[in-house]
């Protein structure tokens, strides 16, 4: 924890601020390896880390020897300002996408005739997340084990009896029993034309008779997060279901192929969705190709045409190109890559494609 504080204190001063207040319990949870909990952690330049929490989490916390902990008595908002004027702290980064409006003004409101300067900061801790430790590669790697092993645990209990619900619940009671009690998001199973949605809730009463249905899951290990998306069929199907999926691979295939250290980002969305758009699909492929995996399932760098975000070595993403067809199917096939110097390693090997 020692280094990635280092690299926060850093970053502090090259934004020549003095302190940050993390609101966002992923980002507190990184930097002290406490538990993702509800709580605002002031780090300081000076390398100093004070957690405001309350009584729920009070006994844990204190266990940590990496902060000072704080006990919310009455307004955590105003022990939080005034650990802030105590400590003569003038710039404060906070962060903007994480912290309500209605916390904001009132940490502002405590520190009224205080000179001081909230900065807003974006992505600031994310940052230094974006690059895996060898140990984070090494948990998604096992996270990523376990959703290979839901796929082939999937694949011997399915039943065209099942509702999409009910293989959703055995899904996710695999992943939780074999993973760490939580899943990296709510897993995805959609039947039939049900595919074309690209963020499907289960339904009650689909049945899974239709020949072909997509699942998207992912476990949660010890705080990491996999996500891996596959079709899969059952009977016969059309010729023109495998071109659309044959694209769809394709187009990932060539994703993959441009993934290496120092690359931009939208170059690697543009090898998949220009074949897409060459094939004549284009206008149904409306979501970026990829995006950043780890501590949450969704994080930088965003793979899309208009990102500028250049990939690096250590990084982990996700690849999904797509094709949406409403009222048809829809294709969606999703692996995890580790950046390299000089390329990608599909982290997620050969699994049912």
């Amino acid at each position: 924890m020692k280094s990635r504080i280092k690299k926060c204190v850093t970053q502090l001063r090259v934004l020549g601020l003095d302190a940050i207040v993390l609101s966002n319990p992923v980002n507190a949870s990184y930097l002290s390896g406490f538990r993702d909990a509800d709580g605002y952690l002031l780090v300081t330049r000076e390398m100093e880390l004070v957690y405001f929490t309350n009584f729920i989490y009070a006994y844990e916390a204190q266990a940590l020897d990496v902060w000072k902990v704080v006990i919310a008595k009455g307004n955590i908002f105003k022990q939080l300002s005034e650990a802030i004027k105590s400590r003569n702290l003038h710039r404060i980064g906070f962060e903007a996408k994480n912290i309500p409006y209605l916390e904001y003004s009132k940490i502002k409101q405590y520190l009224s005739g205080y000179r001081v300067e909230l900065c807003e900061t974006i992505d600031f801790i994310e940052r230094i997340r974006v690059i895996k430790e060898p140990r984070e590669i090494s948990l998604i790697r096992k996270a990523i084990e376990i959703s290979k092993d839901a796929f082939d645990f999937s694949a011997e209990i399915r039943d065209r009896a099942m509702t999409e619900k009910q293989f959703n619940i055995e899904i996710e009671k695999f992943l939780r029993i074999r993973g760490s009690n939580s899943v990296a998001f709510p897993a995805i199973v959609a039947s039939g034309a049900n595919s074309a949605i690209p963020h499907h809730l289960p339904g009650e009463d689909k049945l899974l008779t239709e020949n072909f249905f997509l699942i998207d899951l992912g476990a949660k290990y010890y705080d990491y997060c996999a996500d891996l998306t596959r079709v899969f069929t059952w009977g016969k199907i059309t010729p023109f279901f495998k071109r659309i999926y044959d694209i769809v691979r394709k187009a990932q295939d060539l994703s993959i192929k441009k993934i290496r250290d120092g690359v931009k980002a939208k170059e690697v969305d543009l090898a998949a969705r220009s074949f897409i758009e060459k094939k004549g699909y284009g206008k149904f492929f409306g979501h970026g190709v990829g995006h950043g995996v780890g501590r949450e399932v969704h994080e930088i760098p965003f793979i899309g045409p208009k990102s500028e975000e250049v990939l690096r070595q250590g990084m982990v993403v996700a690849i999904e190109p797509a094709i949406y067809l409403k009222g048809k199917f829809g294709i969606r096939i999703e692996d995890m890559v580790l950046v390299g110097k000089n390329k990608g390693e599909v982290l997620s090997g050969n699994l049912c494609r």
